[in-house]
């Protein structure tokens, strides 16, 4: 059996190396697909197509947030890159000459993407405690949404048990619909103070027992239960099943409601909507 996954989750994870400390963020919620929006620094950026693919290998749907940070240490050696300095104050004193009351900021030349360049050591240590930290947040958020799925798990079976107890209504009342329609038509009869031939009293309490019959109805919902527990019994990525079983569910109770012949059958298919619906939005959380 494998283990139900949510599709929310979140991990947290700040670790430390030679050239600072790294922070990583991991949050998710549901969606139909895969799609992930990351935040990282600069120094960072390269790794952001592995990092996208190591996500997809444990979650294939949902839609993923990963926010990353890196502190350097004091003593991290920085190099300037002269030669886009030379570039960036070339095109600075352009913009000088054209626009002479513009303000230049050593600071923010020094801001500027690429213009200082990591140690080269120092670089390699911080991808290397990324992968190790990033390892570690995708192990802890694997098991916090599998711990959420199993939640999700225990409260589909619990509406499952609920919506038998319903159906047992339903199962007494089988057996004498034949019976009430017999009753129901022949109190209005006597209502209208009128008389009719035997065999067409029958025929039309046939008739009307026909149309108000629910025993496939029934039947499907007690098959669809089974079919629902099997799944849930087996794991792994069913959701997109689940949501199918529940339109499903919603058929037959909506044709269960539009032939319902007493308040005991119309009561009992307004409840199995209701927990229906209460199955159908939990079970959009599920991978």
């Amino acid at each position: 059996m494998s283990t139900i996954h949510s599709m929310t989750g979140f991990a947290s994870l700040r670790t430390t190396c030679s050239a600072g400390t790294l922070t990583i963020d991991l949050k998710s919620v549901n969606n139909r697909y895969f799609e992930v929006f990351f935040k990282l620094p600069d120094n960072l950026r390269q790794l952001e197509s592995e990092l996208r693919d190591r996500i997809r290998e444990v979650a294939p749907r949902g839609k993923f947030e990963c926010y990353l940070t890196f502190t350097p240490n004091e003593k991290q050696g920085l190099t300037l890159n002269t030669a886009l300095v030379d570039t960036l104050t070339a095109h600075l004193k352009t913009i000088k000459d054209k626009a002479p009351d513009a303000v230049i900021n050593a600071v923010d030349i020094l801001n500027f993407p690429g213009v200082l360049i990591e140690d080269a050591q120092a670089s390699e240590a911080v991808d290397s405690a990324l992968r190790e930290g990033f390892t570690r947040v995708l192990c802890d958020f694997t098991q916090n949404r599998g711990r959420e799925g199993e939640r999700l798990k225990q409260v589909i079976l619990d509406r499952l048990s609920a919506m038998e107890e319903l159906l047992t209504v339903i199962r007494d009342n089988l057996a004498h619909l034949v019976e009430q329609e017999r009753v129901r038509l022949r109190e209005k009869i006597a209502a209208l103070k009128t008389d009719i031939p035997a065999e067409r009293f029958e025929a039309e309490v046939a008739l009307l027992a026909q149309k108000s019959d629910i025993a496939e109805e029934y039947d499907r919902l007690q098959s669809h239960i089974k079919e629902v527990r099997s799944i849930l019994s087996k794991g792994g990525s069913c959701g997109k099943r689940l949501d199918f079983m529940m339109q499903e569910f919603n058929r037959e109770a909506n044709t269960m409601a539009s032939k319902a012949s007493n308040l005991d059958i119309t009561r009992v298919a307004v409840e199995l909507k209701v927990l229906i619906e209460q199955m159908r939005e939990q079970v959009q959380n599920i991978e």
